[in-house]
């Protein structure tokens, strides 16, 4: 997909975007130094806390007339995806598709392999590693 065809592609945001912007990143990085497994396991493990948290309270506050909610993927920093996340049994690679799955009941869909199996394949773990952060990165 290019730019031009993007439905955000003429919007401007105004200087009090980049200001909001900036501190919902700064609360997001507060909360995961606390506990940088904040975005993983059950959602109600973590409910109360993230409720109770300022970032919570900060999304709870703006104009956006939905439940909010947040992926795995925009809340935690690309390092933890690869070197936490990656390294669960339950996580699946897909190299052709460029695409991930999780199960802890297994993946039979063609071409998904456990990322764990893949690492092996490698001449060291750090190679593979940076293979997946380029990856997540579509480069």
């Amino acid at each position: 997909m290019s730019n031009n065809q993007v439905f955000s592609k003429d919007i401007i945001l105004q200087q009090n975007a980049y200001k909001a912007e900036k501190k919902l990143n700064k609360l997001r990085r507060e909360m995961f130094e606390e506990d940088d497994t904040i975005v993983t396991g059950s959602y109600y493990d973590k409910l109360e806390k993230l409720k109770n948290s300022p970032l919570y309270d900060c999304l709870n506050h703006m104009p956006k007339p939905v439940v909010h909610h947040i992926h795995l993927t925009a809340a935690c920093p690309l390092e933890f995806l690869v070197k936490k996340i990656c390294y669960y049994n339950h996580v699946y690679f897909n190299e052709k598709e460029q695409n991930f799955k999780v199960s802890k009941n297994g993946i039979k869909d063609e071409g998904y392999i456990q990322v764990n199996k893949l690492r092996q394949h490698w001449k060291n773990a750090n190679d593979f590693d940076n293979h997946l952060k380029n990856t997540m990165l579509l480069k």
